[in-house]
């Protein structure tokens, strides 16, 4: 009996260990799935936050489509914006009062619960390593579906030796081959042959249209350091580990100083635009019949816009059975006569518009109402055009009639304007960037409207880490916004130095 009671105790004793093991694998289970549960609801708070911002974009769209001074640079609305807070709202947001979301982090022990976002865009033609808190317009790219082989040379021969690429022609000539719609190669080219010996084994596309710009990675060649470039975080900055050779990845970037963006900030799919004016009524086809145009002129047009010399302008034109389809734009109907520092060849043409009354404060007019594409033309998108209020300036240069030093100056003058003087592309020659013979030649293939956006937000918090970033392609029918195209970025870091207050590209 004695030895029996002995041995009691260190079974007691075993199983309370035991016990105790089993309760503290339970709290441990407990508290893990405590915090993933509560991981898994930041981040969809994170997501509705960043969600949050696209709504907040497409409110503002809704009411500014074209207005590029709105939504290019904006900062005051789309950078910190609150969604929700414990304690406070939008009006009553410290931030806002301060001017500094660091600042109010670093005078808080605790933070106070509160969810924002940050519409984040790459600035360029600008101080170096900037960030710009707005939307991109894809019209401020080239669309590489109806971009020319000379204009698709002219922009991607200068990015890819920038990238120190080897074989930039063959590259650009398998580009070529693979919009083409033949299968025969060019010298350095590839079609099917090539791509039937891959695995897995694929066929060109020999339809003139990409999908999406990430489709250049199936041509032979190409591959993500020349379609982004150094810039692997996707964020318009050169981080620390996009400039150190061969320290860290990525592994290619040449350490020279200077960031790399690659081709895709600088190309596009979606732009496209109906033929229509900025208040959305149709424009009035200069290729119709007389009586139509009239009455359109009588109903479109407020008095004071254009003046009866030259409504009769343009009906004698009609009466005189012009072909106004042999025009490149409605801009070459104006020929000047109130510029006085154009030369006397570049101000008169011959023929029937040399006596044109059209005036430099009817040109925005002429070229926001009227159209000169042939009549059976007139209902099918237009596709193509460049902004010229957003485009860098390394895509305003691939307009003709422009080089570097006018592209430049393009940009640096818009600005300088106001919404009104930049509604339509008017601007361009009324503030003397570009002289008339230029402007007509660039005139059908620029415009100031934009209906696709690309979109970027970040969803963060004050009181977390935890952020989720996503980007869109949006396209605006009237007010209705069209999701075209989404993806979680995620994965590639928060990367934008939101709270740096020195790199935040203003207006001013």
């Amino acid at each position: 009996m004695r030895g029996a009671r002995a041995i009691i105790l260190p079974v007691v004793l075993v199983l309370i260990g035991l016990l105790s093991l089993t309760m503290a694998g339970f709290i441990f289970f407990v508290r893990a799935e405590i915090a993933g549960t509560a991981a898994h609801c930041d981040a969809q708070q994170a997501r509705l936050a960043a969600e949050s911002g696209l709504e907040e974009v497409v409110a503002i769209l809704r009411e500014h489509p074209h207005d590029a001074t709105v939504w290019f640079e904006a900062p005051d609305r789309l950078r910190h914006a609150l969604v929700w807070a414990e304690s406070y709202d939008r009006e009553s947001d410290p931030v806002r009062e301060m001017g500094s979301r660091q600042e109010l982090l670093e005078g808080m022990v605790t933070p106070v619960s509160a969810w924002r976002y940050s519409v984040v865009a790459q600035a360029y033609d600008t101080v170096e390593d900037t960030v710009r808190y707005g939307i991109t317009p894809e019209a401020g790219k080239l669309n590489i579906n109806v971009a020319t082989e000379e204009q698709l040379e002219q922009l991607l021969m200068p990015l890819l030796l920038g990238l120190e690429v080897e074989n930039a022609p063959e590259l650009l000539e398998a580009l070529f081959d693979w919009r083409d719609d033949d299968d025969q190669p060019r010298p350095s080219g590839a079609e099917n042959d090539y791509y039937n010996t891959l695995e897995p084994a694929y066929l060109a596309k020999n339809t003139g249209r990409f999908d999406t710009i990430e489709e250049l990675l199936l041509i032979k060649g190409f591959n993500a350091a020349i379609l982004y470039g150094e810039d692997v975080n996707r964020n318009g900055i050169l981080d620390t580990n996009e400039d150190d050779g061969e320290d860290s990845f990525p592994y290619y970037d040449n350490a020279d100083g200077v960031l790399d963006r690659g081709l895709a900030p600088f190309l596009t799919v979606w732009s496209r635009e109906t033929d229509v004016a900025l208040d959305n009524k149709p424009r009035i086809n200069l290729n119709a019949d007389r009586g139509v145009i009239e009455a359109q002129i009588a109903t479109y047009f407020q008095e004071g816009e254009l003046s009866d010399e030259t409504i009769g302008f343009i009906l004698g034109l009609k009466d005189d059975n012009f072909n106004f389809a042999d025009l490149g734009s409605p801009a070459e109907l104006y020929q000047g006569i109130d510029l006085p520092e154009l030369e006397d060849e570049e101000r008169v043409t011959e023929g029937a518009l040399a006596s044109s009354p059209i005036t430099a404060g009817e040109l925005p007019y002429l070229l926001d109402r009227f159209s000169t594409r042939a009549a059976n033309e007139s209902q099918q998108v237009i596709e193509g055009l460049i902004n010229i209020n957003t485009a860098p300036a390394i895509v305003l240069e691939l307009l003709p009639g422009l080089d570097a030093e006018s592209a430049g100056m393009l940009v640096a003058t818009r600005r300088d304007l106001d919404r009104e003087a930049l509604r339509t592309p008017a601007w361009a020659l009324t503030s003397s960037v570009v002289g008339l013979a230029a402007f007509h030649q660039m005139a059908p293939y620029v415009t100031t409207k934009a209906h696709q956006f690309h979109v970027e937000v970040l969803g963060y918090a004050d009181h977390a880490r935890l952020s989720r970033r996503t980007e869109w392609i949006i396209e605006m029918a009237g007010p209705l916004a069209q999701i075209k195209y989404t993806r979680d970025l995620t994965s590639l870091g928060m990367a934008w130095p939101v709270d740096d207050d020195t790199i935040v590209v203003t207006t001013d």
